[in-house]
């Protein structure tokens, strides 16, 4: 279980990762490597309580989709591990 606030916890199971290629500079390592990740959350579908659920389809955010995903991307590090942690 992952603590999203107090009181409220989410499973790892119900957490999309993809492991993806960073765009922009960073020398041959970066066209070589899938070090960038995108996290996806299907709001609807997922054990958020519902107050919960409802305060992230009334916030205007980029990150969240039409279809009620959440999608964050991170490719800030070079590591896949750092990047899973600061998209978490």
């Amino acid at each position: 279980m992952i603590d999203i606030a107090p009181g409220v916890r989410l499973a790892a199971t119900e957490l999309d990762w993809q492991a993806i290629r960073s765009s922009g500079p960073g020398g041959q390592h970066v066209n070589k490597t899938s070090t960038a990740v995108q996290l996806s959350l299907d709001i609807a579908a997922s054990s958020l309580p519902e107050y919960v659920k409802q305060a992230l389809f009334a916030h205007s955010d980029h990150r969240i989709t039409a279809s009620g995903k959440i999608i964050i991307k991170s490719q800030q590090s070079r590591s896949q591990e750092m990047n899973r942690a600061t998209a978490l």
